[in-house]
């Protein structure tokens, strides 16, 4: 995704061609099914799919307007509602929404703009593993500091800057938050408290960081994606920064994205154009589910559209 600034993917993905969007906090728990974004490119418009994790059964349970976009889906630790962000192909703000797993219940929980001049831009929202918060990336005027990650209530109440950055994804303990910042000339992952404090970089510089930290439900590792443009590969790392790991070794053009943990913590489910569909030319990505080891890759998807920030729920 190219960012609208430093911080808003959003709009970096449609902008580039849907080339690539917060991991999820994955709560521990069985396994359910996968939700993801399907980005129809000639129509600009993305809508929210839920899917076994075989891959079998895929329904669409949003259907966004021609030239809007449903993005970011992440699942309620109980598995009763998806949380996502909406907005439009051209730029506009984006807002956030809740809904149940087949696509009824829709709500908006973003507040409406204050005037036309400004409407708040909130986007890549994750539920907390007590359900009872929502962490989300957000721009809410000049005097808040630009873009920043945000700490509300379910209902996107009482909403508090926490730090500057994008992406966030809480510790399964609820206690910290895991996300992507720039404060320097490369972005890295970066671990603070819930409140913001105890703000600390746990990836070296000389890797490039994409996007899309990830928690393990136990809480040891750490994934993200990293390296040159648009030729990342998955690593695993503490929280503290030690134990660095490369999980796969993709070659040429892979637009590798984290998508999340498998309740179970077992498996990875994650998108790329390495071994998508494509017609010639294209740089589609498809949703893959492999081993936590990085091994045994299998695909969920298999189309000619932009598959991809996937979020693997609990069984209800």
């Amino acid at each position: 995704m190219i960012l609208r600034t430093m911080l808003s993917v959003a709009a970096a993905l449609v902008a580039a061609g849907l080339a690539a969007g917060l991991s999820q906090a994955t709560a521990p728990g069985k396994n359910g099914r996968i939700a993801f974004s399907r980005y129809v490119s000639n129509t600009s418009t993305g809508h929210i799919v839920v899917a076994n994790s075989d891959g079998s059964g895929k329904r669409t349970i949003t259907h966004a307007a021609r030239g809007y976009i449903d993005d970011h889906p992440d699942w309620s630790p109980d598995g009763s509602r998806i949380v996502f962000d909406r907005g439009c192909s051209n730029n506009c703000s984006h807002h956030i929404w809740t809904m149940r797993p087949d696509g009824s219940g829709l709500r908006r929980l973003s507040p409406r703009c204050r005037s036309s001049a400004f409407c708040p831009d909130d986007l890549e929202p994750r539920f907390s593993p007590d359900g009872r918060q929502i962490a989300f990336t957000s721009f809410r005027g000049p005097k808040t500091g630009g873009y920043a990650i945000w700490v509300a209530d379910a209902n996107l109440r009482h909403a508090h800057r926490v730090a500057t950055g994008a992406m966030p994804r809480w510790s399964p303990d609820g206690k910290q938050l895991v996300f992507v910042a720039k404060p320097r000339a490369v972005y890295g992952v970066y671990v603070c408290n819930s409140d913001g404090s105890g703000l600390r970089r746990i990836t070296p510089v000389r890797l490039k960081v994409s996007e899309h930290p990830d928690w393990s439900p136990d809480g040891t590792r750490i994934l993200f994606a990293a390296g040159p443009k648009d030729r990342w590969n998955l690593f695993t790392i503490r929280p503290d920064g030690t134990g660095l790991r490369q999980l796969t070794r993709f070659h040429g053009l892979t637009s590798v994205q984290v998508g999340s943990y498998s309740p179970d913590g077992k498996s990875i489910v994650f998108s790329a154009v390495v071994g998508a569909v494509n017609k010639p030319g294209a740089s589609l990505a498809g949703v893959f589910v492999m081993t936590a080891d990085g091994r045994n890759t299998r695909p969920i998807t298999r189309t000619r559209n932009w598959d991809g920030e996937a979020d693997w729920g609990p069984r209800p």
